[in-house]
């Protein structure tokens, strides 16, 4: 940090006028800062501006600061930077406060509002890219906005498979920093009607936290991070041993080339590299794992890498994978298939708590507004019974459905509404609903009708519950 970034000096007040870049806007007094300036960049050849906006102060709340750049738009003056990210920076921070931090792989979603412009409905968070100049970069995570069309493919195939299709639009390997207000989705009907159709649409897919997977010469390799083996037993647990499943990865900062999605294999697999690169360590966005199989082999099927495995083989890899133990195995064709394990970064393993907090949605015309979504089951007893992304998944429909109600039918005045939903092995669910000061019966019973035309999960062993609290405005 320069002298003329040092606290005291060329600080802005959040709120105030705006000063040509760089500049230092306080947002919490002596607290929490942003500092803003103009880059020139080049897009291929094309040189283009961008402002950046890196966070000071969300690490002593135990939070990785974050870094966003914004594409200076032609005809906008230095000063038309927009204060998007500070208001994000301090929710951050109250989030952080109470020990909710957001980690790499993580997607804070906007409801219909958006953020910085309305196309964009989500944010992800990734381990830095494209942000040059920090004096520590492990201690900064790269923000990146999606549509809401790369939202649901992110939800649906795992975030590594939108980061490559922005990467190979932009050509920008892994994925461009920047957000392009003017940019279209890489997601249009056609795309998204192609994956609908895919093989991997038809098999069930799980977002492990921190888990790669990299082909190296002939060895594909499965890698982990050491701290989920809890979590991944449980998970692997209610899936039956000849099931077939995909497991959506993150990005491998070891790999020097990453599979992209294609409508089709006709020209075989596609994969995009950095400058320079030979490419020989291509990561996949997913594995794909098909047991019951007259013999064990690997191969590229879309951006994924697809494991044909005998029973014997998948149990060996299953158990290293349920045991945090490395596990082998070589193929029909002479390739090694391998589960290994690596330390991670301090505070990167997420907690049982952390990949079960629940969700809360928005939708800016109803007169509802999700005030809290909590568990009314321990989390650890939660994992054995459910997948916390289908948990996640069900919650999200369950608060949609409420803020949807009060879109048709506007609040007549002020009250909240508490939600609780008790899911049960055999299909079995039961709600329990109340409102204050008042209580309409009428209404509450034409929620839970709504509710119950949602599917209900599939609890394998304790009943989970959760509670969704919404106020009303008129």
């Amino acid at each position: 940090m320069s002298e003329q970034d040092a606290p005291g000096s060329n600080v802005v007040q959040f709120g105030g006028q705006q000063p040509p870049p760089p500049v230092r806007f306080e947002i919490v007094p002596d607290q929490l800062f942003a500092i803003i300036d103009l880059h020139e960049m080049k897009l291929g050849e094309a040189p283009m501006s961008c402002w950046s906006y890196v966070s000071e102060g969300l690490i002593k709340f135990g939070q990785k600061e974050l870094a966003i750049l914004v594409k200076k738009e032609s005809g906008e003056t230095e000063h038309d930077y927009p204060m998007d990210p500070l208001g994000l920076f301090y929710t951050v921070r109250e989030y952080a406060e109470k020990s909710n931090f957001v980690m790499p792989g993580d997607v804070t979603e906007f409801g219909d509002t958006g953020f910085i412009d309305p196309k964009f409905r989500a944010m992800a968070y990734l381990r830095p890219i494209g942000i040059g100049g920090l004096e520590d970069p492990n201690a900064v995570l790269s923000c990146v906005l999606l549509t809401a069309e790369e939202l649901d493919v992110a939800r649906r195939f795992g975030l590594t498979r939108v980061m490559a299709l922005l990467g190979f639009n932009f050509s920008h390997f892994p994925c461009p920093p920047w957000v392009d207000r003017g940019r279209k989705s890489v997601i249009d009907t056609t795309v998204k009607n192609v994956m609908d159709a895919s093989v991997l649409a038809k098999v069930p897919c799980f977002a492990i936290p921190g888990v790669r997977v990299q082909l190296a010469g002939g060895l594909l390799s499965i890698r982990c991070p050491h701290g989920i083996e809890d979590g991944l037993r449980e998970l692997l647990k209610q899936i039956p041993e000849e099931a077939p499943l995909t497991i959506s990865t993150e990005f491998d900062p070891d790999a020097n080339a990453l599979l992209v999605w294609q409508p089709t294999m006709e020209n075989g697999p596609s994969a995009m590299t950095p400058p320079g690169s030979d490419g020989s360590r291509i990561c996949g966005c997913s594995v794909l794992i098909f047991p019951e199989q007259d013999d064990s082999n690997a191969q590229v099927i879309e951006d994924s890498f697809l494991l044909s495995l005998k029973t014997p083989d998948w149990i060996k890899l299953r158990n290293g994978l349920m045991t945090g133990v490395e596990a082998s195995l070589m193929t029909q064709q002479g390739g090694k298939i391998q589960v290994s394990w690596y330390e991670p970064e301090a505070g990167l393993v997420p907690s049982v708590e952390t990949l079960t907090h629940l969700p809360r949605v928005e939708n800016a015309e109803s007169t509802a507004k999700i005030t809290e979504a909590s568990l009314l089951t321990e989390a650890s007893s939660v994992v054995k019974s459910i997948s916390p992304g289908v948990l996640k998944e069900y919650v999200e429909a369950v608060e949609y459905i409420i803020l949807g109600y009060f879109t048709d039918r506007k609040a007549t005045h002020k009250r909240t509404i508490k939600v609780v939903c008790e899911l049960s092995p055999g299909g079995k669910r039961t709600w329990t609903m109340s409102s204050q000061p008042d209580e309409d019966k009428i209404e509450l019973k034409g929620i839970e009708i709504r509710l119950n035309d949602l599917p209900v999960p599939v609890i394998s062993e304790n009943p989970v519950s959760f509670e969704v609290v919404a106020d009303l405005t008129v």
